[in-house]
């Protein structure tokens, strides 16, 4: 499982604060309960900041790699933006995060290549986000199309299975879960990835929803959760849920977890 640190967003209030003042503290601080917390990458998005998104998301960058060992997530709906953090990433794993079919695909995708960075894959139409399992399906071999015509490696494309919120749609969580068997099972060596906090938006008591979807797509085979891994109850969903599914040999993983607390 390949966890990524959901933390370093500016979409997240008190993070957009410390962006905005300079708060390298808070933000170290972060950086390094998320290291702490397992993470394996930590997602950096300072879209919200505006015409400052470069400033700050290269600011961010050079914070993770003094203060932790973890790789990097470049999250931006700007091209520019992503092309020139990537350079600023050496010696770091990366993933870009993200294109879909119509936007972005032909610009980062060389840029995936050329690095050897992952390359986060969005099954989004011309229409949107597809409601329906078929056309996202659909939507995903069309990716994988596009992914082999670039020649990149499948190993490094991480399919979104589009997680969205509970309170707008009572089959959100399910067309996801099945978005995650559905890639899996016609592509095993592609990665699926998901933001679980996602399906929790907008609900009272959310960390209760994202425990039971943590543990839902585990089971189902997703290999990359972006997620709050400062959480000790989300960490312990992860570990729990990894050795029921059967993905944790001897469950020498939760044992290990366990060890580490009281």
């Amino acid at each position: 499982m390949i966890i990524v640190g959901e933390k370093l967003n500016s979409s997240v209030p008190a993070t957009l604060k410390a962006f905005n003042e300079g708060d390298e503290g808070y933000l170290v601080e972060l950086i390094k309960c998320q290291q702490q917390g397992g993470a394996d990458f930590l997602d950096i998005n300072t879209s919200i900041c505006g015409e400052n998104e470069l400033e700050k998301m290269l600011w961010a960058i050079s914070l993770v790699k003094e203060h932790s060992n973890c790789g990097i997530m470049i999250d931006s709906p700007s091209p520019a933006v992503v092309k020139r953090a990537i350079e600023e990433c050496g010696g770091r794993d990366v993933i870009i995060n993200s294109v879909t079919l119509y936007d972005r695909f032909e610009e980062l995708a060389p840029v995936a290549k050329e690095k050897g960075a992952g390359l986060v894959c969005l099954p989004i139409g011309k229409s949107g986000v597809p409601e329906s399992l078929e056309e996202r399906v659909d939507n995903v071999k069309a990716l994988v199309s596009k992914a082999k015509g670039f020649g990149l490696d499948l190993g490094k494309v991480y399919i979104d299975v589009l997680v969205q919120a509970l309170s707008v749609g009572d089959n959100n969580g399910k067309v996801a879960l099945d978005t995650i068997r559905a890639t899996k099972r016609l592509f095993p060596e592609v990665k699926t990835i998901g933001g679980i906090s996602n399906v929790s938006f907008g609900l009272p008591k959310r960390k209760f929803v994202n425990m039971a979807f943590l543990a839902a797509a585990v089971e189902a085979g997703i290999d990359s959760c972006i997620m709050d891994v400062t959480s000790l109850d989300m960490r312990a969903v992860m570990a729990a849920a990894t050795a029921v599914a059967g993905r944790d040999e001897f469950c020498l993983g939760y044992i290990d977890f366990t060890r580490g607390i009281e």
